[in-house]
Parts: structure tokens; sequence; C-alpha cells
């Protein structure tokens, strides 16, 4: 993949992580990279080619982080909470799970990329309902893996949204006492 490539896409997931899909601009992401902005339409003739590519490549590191947190965590709390940690992450960066940001403005997407959108929150409720399967006797939840996933994905997606409002990480921090909670 080209470098001016991927440096459009991180630029342009930086900018819709902190203001959203609507104000991304193919003039103001070609200022930032430093081209012109028919080097961006070159890459990206379309503003959902560009979405397309920002969902696949964040689907693709988000997915990594999973792997990591497999590879370096054996219990469940430990690994419910590097899990949090992701979301931590991008609170403290002024940021938005660019995924989440892009649901809210779901309206503006187009059919694949909303299928893209689906896709990266199925594979993160997968990727939970594993590891409560994987931890059953961890859990003191009666509620099944698959809801318990459900929950605690929507709800830090819910929980970012929200703490931002206010600039504060009560949300965030409710959630760490959910997990506590579903955690013997």
């Amino acid at each position: 993949m080209s470098g001016r490539r991927t440096e459009l896409e991180i630029s342009a997931i930086d900018t819709v992580q902190r203001v959203g899909m609507q104000n991304l601009s193919f003039r103001t992401l070609a200022d930032q990279v430093g081209v012109r902005s028919s080097s961006v339409h070159y890459y990206f003739p379309e503003k959902s080619d560009l979405a397309s590519a920002m969902i696949q490549r964040y689907i693709g590191e988000f997915n990594e982080q999973l792997t990591r947190i497999d590879q370096r965590n054996a219990t469940l709390r430990k690994k419910l909470e590097a899990f949090l940690g992701i979301f931590e992450k991008v609170i403290k960066a002024d940021k938005f799970c660019l995924c989440g940001m892009m649901a809210a403005e779901v309206l503006v997407l187009n059919d694949d990329n909303r299928a893209l959108l689906a896709e990266y929150f199925q594979q993160a409720e997968d990727w939970l309902k594993t590891v409560f399967k994987e931890h059953k006797k961890q859990l003191s939840s009666p509620l099944k893996p698959k809801v318990l996933a459900k929950l605690l994905m929507s709800g830090l997606e819910g929980a970012i949204l929200l703490d931002r409002v206010d600039g504060g990480s009560s949300r965030l921090s409710a959630q760490r006492e959910f997990i506590r909670s579903i955690v013997r």
C-alpha cells in the first residue's frame, strides 16, 4: 500500500474520531497531509471509498489489539480491563471510537460502509462472547455471554460518547465497575 494513501487514511481517521465524518473534507485532509485535494481523489474517488478504507484499517488495528489482549492476559478480569483500556486510551486522546462516531452518522453512509460498521461491532461482540465462554467459571452474572457482550460493547460506546459531553470519565468508570461486578 502506498505511503501517501496510508498517511491519508490515518489523518482521516484522526479527524473523524475528533469531529465526525460530516466534518471531514478532502480539501482539509489534503492540507493536513500536505498534498492537493486531487491527490486525495486519486486514492479515494468518493468519500465513501475513504470511509471504507478507514473502517477496514480500524477493524484491522482493533483486531490486532484483541489478539495482543488474548496473548498477554490469562484471566477474564485482565482481558476485560485491557479491552476497557482500548476505550480509555481513545477518550484520553479526546477522540471517539471511529466506528462509534460513524455509527452516530450512519445515515450519511452508504450500504457497504454500514455493513463494514456492522462487521466491526459484530467482531467485537463475538470476541467478548468467546472470552466470556472461555472464562465462564470466572463470571458471576446469570446473563448469557452473548447478552453480556452486547451490554458491554454498547455500554462502552455509549460511555465514551456521553463522557465527551461533560469532559469527564464517570461513565467509563461505571463500565469498569460493571466489569468488576460480573467477574469473580
